[in-house]
């Protein structure tokens, strides 16, 4: 929905007059850290009701610190963090609103839902329960662009067969390469960290790679809300999407909702049945998994918020981290005896450390802190938003060279090539088998030691030759199996700007054509000298950013175009979001390993992923 004539705060009013509770259980009632001024004011338009609508904090059942101990000690996270970690995340555990304060009919329709036969005809829910965007934030609906017209339409390549070839050819040049990749200073897990979030802020299922004319980006519709949200993962929630929800265990409060998980089968016979993390004891601590997998149909399709998130064996095994994160966030809840609505809660911890994880850890790690500062400073957030295709169809696509050619899965998967892991979400090989399961201590620095530690290839032109062959016939000729070719291709189709242009436009030094060819592999400069060197001068956004990253930074980070419209984009959208990290006062509670902040190691630490 979108709502340009207001701000997100304005917007959100409307949702506050509704549900009066709702205020409270988004903890935006000014109780504590983020209470508005004495004078009940605050800068811009306010989320608080004044004074006498904020509540004191409500108390919760008393119990005795052996029973707590032994709760938190049975939780996944006391594995990996110890058990006062936990404890000390049952303590930050701060109720707002209490579910016997809810309107009856909230109250009623929550018991509906346990059974014996679910009721929904009639029902009513807190508007928690559902995307934030669907009813109250200004987000944008559609893709548009970050560069002015006059800029886009002098430096953009023209549509024609010619250059369409051209790009092809380049594209197939840049997954061509026989020298070996380099390995950068990040961990493979911000790989598909990257393919994740990518997921949760954008779709394009509309526009056509093979128009015969430029297709403008402001008539494509973005199938995904431009917030970091996790809709992805909690899809409209549990009173819409009840399909991917297990109800709340016997004697468990009626808010109590995990996500589902799948289960896992069994190798062929003779192989090796244990998978996944061995944690600390190595390939002697793992054992056989039997639910480490996202929830499935009978006819293998994956039971998921986006079905994106199940297209390598890689991410899938990350959305089902993801999955148990939230299950684990409502444990430790019921572990507090938390009195108030059980998912919303879990919803919003599991949203704002996430959102804490983008902006603290993975940003910094691909954009440089220098870039993440400078956005968090100056970037504000404005008024009419479309998701820029100078992001999503060129910069942000930096993640397509961090691939790796060959993956260390596990104890038992020792070297895995690529293919192998694109292969494996298929039909024939689902549910994942429990000697797939992922090893995530190989992926992100949690702190246990694995004999092979996958780091990211460097951000540069060359990618993994797997990615040259994505429907694995074998073959380089056919446009959408080669990802680099269609990538070219597809931003030319956009009307993309050069990255020579964009770069003057946004106040950033330009590569000359010296910088771009330095260190090239010899088929890719020759095709950047085709036609005149057509293609040095008038250079592809996307293949120019990771040419930048390759000579500025080396290919650890992106160069200072890439880092500025990646970094200036998430901050945007979490300006925009009244919800996010930077439009209330929040710090991390869940057990890290760092009290000052919160990782993506520190995520699937608390997901229980990185033990047996």
């Amino acid at each position: 929905m979108t709502r340009e004539d207001t701000t997100g705060a304005d917007a959100a009013v409307d949702a506050f007059r509704a549900q009066p509770f709702l205020r409270a259980q988004l903890h935006l009632d000014g109780d504590g850290a983020d209470a508005p001024p004495p004078d009940g004011h605050r800068a811009g338009p306010g989320l608080h009701g004044g004074a006498d609508e904020i509540q004191a904090p409500k108390g919760r059942a008393k119990r005795s610190a052996a029973a707590l101990r032994a709760d938190a000690e049975a939780l996944p996270p006391a594995q990996q963090f110890g058990v006062d970690a936990v404890l000390e995340s049952i303590a930050a555990v701060h109720p707002r609103v209490d579910e016997q304060e809810l309107p009856v009919d909230v109250q009623e329709s929550l018991k509906h839902l346990q059974g014996p036969v679910a009721r929904f005809h009639g029902a009513k829910f807190s508007l928690g329960y559902f995307p934030f965007p669907s009813f109250a934030s200004d987000n944008a609906d559609k893709f548009g662009y970050r560069t002015k017209k006059a800029t886009r339409t002098a430096s953009r390549l023209d549509l024609n067969a010619a250059n369409r070839a051209l790009l092809e050819e380049l594209g197939r040049a840049m997954g061509d390469t026989l020298a070996p990749a380099d390995d950068s200073g990040t961990p493979s897990g911000y790989t598909y960290v990257g393919q994740f979030v990518d997921h949760d802020i954008t779709l394009d299922v509309s526009s056509a790679i093979d128009s015969p004319t430029i297709v403008d980006a402001t008539t494509i519709n973005n199938m995904r809300s431009p917030v970091l949200d996790l809709d992805s993962v909690y899809g409209r929630g549990p009173a819409l999407d009840v399909f991917l929800y297990e109800q709340p265990r016997p004697g468990e409060p009626s808010t109590a909702f995990r996500l589902l998980r799948g289960t896992n089968q069994a190798p062929p016979a003779g192989i090796a049945p244990e998978g996944g993390a061995g944690g600390t004891a190595g390939g002697a601590g793992m054992i056989v998994p039997t639910d480490a997998d996202v929830p499935r149909t009978s006819a293998k399709t994956a039971i998921i918020g986006d079905p994106r998130n199940n297209e390598n064996l890689i991410v899938s095994q990350l959305h089902h981290a993801m999955l148990r994160f939230h299950n684990a966030i409502v444990d430790i809840l019921l572990a507090a005896a938390f009195p108030g609505d059980v998912f919303i809660e879990a919803k919003r911890l599991a949203t704002l450390h996430y959102q804490w994880a983008v902006l603290h850890d993975f940003l910094p790690r691909i954009c440089g802190q220098a870039a993440v500062d400078d956005a968090v400073a100056t970037v504000a957030a404005g008024t009419k938003f479309q998701m820029p295709v100078e992001f999503s169809v060129a910069a942000y696509r930096f993640g397509h060279s961090m691939v790796r050619e060959d993956y260390w899965l596990n104890f038992n998967l020792r070297t895995k090539p690529m293919n192998d892991v694109f292969a494996f979400i298929s039909a024939k090989r689902t549910p994942v088998l429990s000697n797939w399961v992922v090893d995530f201590n190989a992926f992100f620095d949690t702190g246990i030691t694995v004999p092979v530690f996958n780091n990211a290839r460097k951000i540069d032109t060359g990618l993994a030759p797997a990615l040259s062959d994505l429907d694995g016939n074998g073959s380089m000729s056919e446009l959408m199996g080669v990802l680099a070719a269609r990538n070219l291709v597809r931003g030319l189709v956009l009307g993309l700007p050069s990255g020579q242009a964009t770069a003057a436009e946004l106040g950033v030094p330009v590569l000359t054509a010296a910088d771009i060819t330095s260190g090239l592999s010899a088929a890719e400069t020759a095709v950047l000298n085709k036609d005149g060197g057509l293609l040095l001068s008038k250079t592809p956004l996307w293949y120019y950013v990771l040419r930048e990253a390759a000579v500025k930074a080396g290919g650890e980070t992106l160069g200072p175009l890439g880092a500025k419209i990646v970094a200036e984009t998430f901050v945007r959208m979490l300006r925009r979001d009244v919800l996010s990290i930077l439009n209330i006062a929040f710090a991390p509670s869940l057990p890290r390993s760092n009290p000052a902040t919160f990782t993506f190691a520190d995520l699937v630490g608390v997901a229980g992923v990185t033990q047996p």
